[in-house]
């Protein structure tokens, strides 16, 4: 028997063998990075939901006299978003659509039960009040 040639087939094994290895863990960190990202942008999002439900909650219990300007960030993550509100829950929603999370990434509940949403532009300052017995929020 021709040692060379076994020697061959044990190399063959064991080259495909780590590249098998490899591959799996090269697909747990891949899997792991993608749900660290999406933990990050959920949380960031979550932050600014909150705190424009914490505007909107604060202008309508204050009533007309009050108008509230508040700051958000421009990108979540590095990606776009969008704002919404849901009248019928009365949640205020963003979603980041970049990422590849299905449904809306956070939510945040309001005492308020008409909002009305302009179009925002998040890199500018966003003004809160009441007007009609709505809470409206649009850009400065």
């Amino acid at each position: 028997m021709d040692r060379r040639g076994f020697f061959s087939i044990d190399v063959i094994f064991a080259v495909t063998l780590l590249l098998i290895i490899a591959g799996v863990f090269s697909n747990v960190y891949s899997g792991r990075n993608q749900a660290a990202t999406w933990i990050g942008v959920g949380m960031e999002a979550k932050s600014t939901c909150e705190k424009i439900a914490a505007a909107v909650n604060t202008v309508y219990a204050n009533g007309s006299t009050l108008e509230l300007y508040i700051d958000l960030p421009a990108t979540i993550s590095g990606h776009t978003y969008a704002i919404s509100f849901d009248n019928l829950r009365r949640e205020i929603m963003i979603d980041v659509p970049d990422v590849g999370i299905t449904g809306s990434t956070a939510k945040a509940a309001t005492t308020c039960k008409s909002i009305v949403l302009g179009i925002l532009d998040p890199s500018k300052r966003v003004r809160v009040y009441l007007e009609n017995n709505s809470v409206k929020v649009a850009n400065a």
